[in-house]
């Protein structure tokens, strides 16, 4: 076997951290699951197991292993990146996430009207938080903290740059404690939304820029007031926010918030997260499930296929994915051309591939496993269960 040099790679939700990136063609192997056989025959022959279309005798699988074997591929086996068709693969984990919380802290957080609502908005609100940040399950997130109103005696802090600053800075989950104080300044004040968002955006943009995956997550029960804030003000700082590739999360507390779909809309997002306030325990268990959707729609299944070297072509049918969850055994996933195969995987473009796309049910297993690790194996050819379609569209 050729082996022109070998492949590293850093999966984050979204792209690839790439270093040395070679690829080669495979060589011969007998041992390999997916036969890749050599002859002027169809790979079925002798102990062959795999698709081998070889073009020799196939008893003792070596070739190319692209065809049709009669092997026992059905559930498609495991690749083993140490065989000897394999050129290149390296471990990959999926990236932490990194969340910045901008709660609202308004008067009417506590009471709103005349009538009391910390029953019912405040304290869930930090209960619902704390949960989340003591929680096992958000161990692959990260999160800050911050408020506003920020106020100075009886007045209102207008800079963004001041809500820029945290309560409680990034830390890593879960870590109930480290947020435990935080909620010890009782709410009150109007709701200057505008430099609030901003300065959290201001905060993701500089975790985005040392490579991590980070989002806001603004809660509030109301439209803006204060600091000349409004709704336009508000979505334009969103906007603005998502041409940077941060987006703004709204989560609304409480039945007069107006309409906050806009802010979500205009932060990429769609539309905004709903919490009724008419039961204190549902509000905190409603946040919390809000919270833990928001990070796993955060957790994206696209990771990035890096370019071949100069000289070199990716053979799509040469790829394969193997997913191992925490303290599990590795599975290699089976190719699935329209993702018909919900626990498989697809290209994006198998013309011109970029991504390589985790299908529905695989997709929610990798979110829903913290410290999953997921390998991309190149040399051997893909993993394709006998009648369905492989990269080149051709019947297995």
């Amino acid at each position: 076997m050729s082996r022109i040099g070998t492949l590293k790679m850093m999966v984050s939700a979204s792209s690839m951290m790439v270093g040395a990136i070679v690829f080669a063609g495979c060589g011969s192997s007998g041992d390999s699951t997916f036969g890749d056989g050599s002859g002027d025959g169809d790979g079925s022959g002798g102990a062959l197991t795999g698709f081998g279309d070889g073009d020799g005798t196939g008893g003792d699988g070596k070739g190319n292993g692209n065809g049709n074997g009669s092997g026992t591929a059905g559930n498609v086996g495991n690749v083993d990146p140490t065989s000897a068709c394999a050129t290149a693969s390296d471990g990959a984990e999926l990236q932490p996430i990194s969340l910045v919380f901008m709660i609202d802290r308004s008067g009417s957080m506590s009471n709103d009207g005349g009538s009391s609502t910390v029953n019912v908005r405040w304290n869930p609100v930090k209960e619902g938080l704390g949960a989340f940040f003591g929680d096992p399950a958000s161990s692959n997130i990260s999160a800050s903290l911050a408020f506003f109103p920020i106020r100075n005696g009886n007045n209102t802090t207008c800079s963004s740059a001041a809500y820029q600053s945290s309560v409680v800075p990034m830390t890593q989950l879960p870590n109930a404690a480290a947020f435990s104080s935080a909620f010890s300044q009782n709410p009150a004040g109007n709701t200057p939304t505008v430099p609030a968002l901003q300065g959290a955006l201001d905060a993701a943009r500089a975790v985005k820029a040392t490579g991590k995956n980070v989002a806001v997550v603004l809660a509030t029960d109301g439209q803006p007031n204060g600091c000349s804030s409004n709704t336009s003000g508000v979505e334009a700082v969103a906007a603005a926010g998502a041409a940077d590739g941060i987006k703004t999360y709204v989560i609304g507390v409480g039945p007069s918030t107006g309409n906050l779909n806009g802010f979500a809309d205009k932060g990429g997002t769609g539309s905004a997260i709903m919490i009724p306030t008419n039961d204190a325990a549902q509000v905190s268990a409603d946040l919390q499930k809000a919270i833990g959707q928001i990070a796993s729609s955060l957790l994206g299944c696209n990771y990035g296929l890096p370019a071949p070297p100069a000289g070199q072509t990716l053979d799509v049918n040469a790829v394969n994915v193997n997913y191992t969850p925490p303290g599990g055994a590795s599975k290699t996933l089976a190719y699935s051309a329209d993702c018909k195969n919900k626990d498989g995987w697809r290209y994006d473009n198998v013309t011109a591939p970029k991504e390589i796309i985790l299908c529905a049910d695989s997709c929610a297993t990798a979110k829903a496993q913290a410290g999953a690790k997921l390998d991309i194996i190149f040399g051997c050819a893909t993993a394709v269960p006998p009648g369905e379609i492989d990269p080149d569209g051709n019947i297995r």
